[in-house]
């Protein structure tokens, strides 16, 4: 009876691992697509200040990926636009500071001295994590 309850135990045991690796290739192969909204937004805040100021987007972002400080994006250059930018995406942008292991260090590493300075570092962080995945 032991056995009968053992054998049981272990193909239990395989079918839920056997889900769980499913589940992985499925969310590996669905990771070209995720935060696709956030993406789409980005992209057209570049394209606009591309209309407004002239160039042309591959070049803006390499640029952008080399000075993040230097070139500014329009809607995301003041303090309170990047806060407003996180408030809206603050789902997807803790996603990836998580992915990035930005939450391990401490807001004095990232020169925060606050709060709000430490989510705008980490919005401003998020989203030159994203120009990286739309290069």
């Amino acid at each position: 009876m032991k056995l009968v309850k053992y054998l049981d135990f272990i193909n239990e045991a395989e079918e839920v691992e056997e889900t769980e690796v499913q589940s992985e290739k499925e969310t590996d192969a669905s990771d070209s697509s995720k935060f696709m909204e956030v993406k789409d937004e980005i992209k057209s805040m570049i394209e606009k200040t591309i209309k407004s100021s002239g160039g042309e987007y591959e070049s803006f972002v390499d640029s952008y990926m080399k000075n993040p400080e230097d070139v500014k994006v329009e809607g995301f250059i003041n303090d309170s636009d990047i806060y407003e930018f996180y408030l809206k995406w603050r789902n997807d942008i803790d996603e990836v500071l998580n992915d990035v292991k930005f939450f391990d260090e401490s807001p004095l590493e990232s020169n925060a001295f606050g709060l709000y300075e430490y989510t705008i570092k980490g919005t401003e962080r998020a989203f030159n994590e994203f120009v990286k995945q739309m290069k």
